[in-house]
């Protein structure tokens, strides 16, 4: 799972919501709801956030991934505002432009 990157595990996390919806989600607006695309953060959160401080630092997102290059820029793009933190509202914010 730590090659594929950031991007796969959600679009994984994602693409499972939706089959496990049946896709009724997707009749009422594009994408999964703000709460799935919580949990997935949380899932995340569990193993990578070292600290417990409920948000992913840089370092901490890159650790994910044998990937470096790859991984990092994935993490600058979770990162929307470039505090260098990832956090639950960052993320919802850039999965729900993943999915539109």
């Amino acid at each position: 799972m730590k090659e594929h990157g950031l991007r796969f595990v959600i679009a994984g996390v994602l693409a499972g919501l939706f089959l496990l919806s049946g896709g009724l989600v997707f009749a009422q607006e594009k994408g999964p709801p703000p709460e799935a695309i919580k949990n997935a953060y949380q899932q995340i959160l569990s193993g990578a956030d070292k600290n417990g401080d409920g948000k992913l630092s840089m370092e901490e997102c890159i650790s994910i991934s044998k990937n470096k290059s790859k991984i990092e820029k994935d993490c600058k793009y979770w990162d929307a505002n470039s505090d260098g933190y990832i956090t639950e509202e960052e993320y919802v914010k850039q999965a729900r432009k993943i999915m539109k």
